[in-house]
């Protein structure tokens, strides 16, 4: 699930939430790359860390650094 905004100074703003469906607890990494209208990465941010127990949801919350991100992906790796 996630929810998304746009902040008063016109900067992207995205709440999601990482679910673990596993029995046993998760250590993995989010980042957000943020694109413009045309779907071209206009900024990235640096990876976080997000310990998941077992069966639970974590909210992740990303902003753009300008005005200009319109769509976004968010990416999660397994830590290592």
């Amino acid at each position: 699930t996630f929810a998304q905004r746009t902040l008063e100074d016109g900067r992207l703003e995205v709440v999601v939430g990482l679910r673990n469906r596993e029995n046993r607890r998760l250590e993995v990494q989010a980042n957000c790359v943020f694109k413009d209208a045309a779907g071209v990465a206009t900024d990235e941010t640096p990876f976080q860390t997000v310990i998941l127990t077992e069966n639970a949801t974590e909210q992740v919350k990303f902003v753009s650094m300008n005005a200009l991100a319109k769509r976004f992906t968010v990416r999660v790796r397994q830590a290592r």
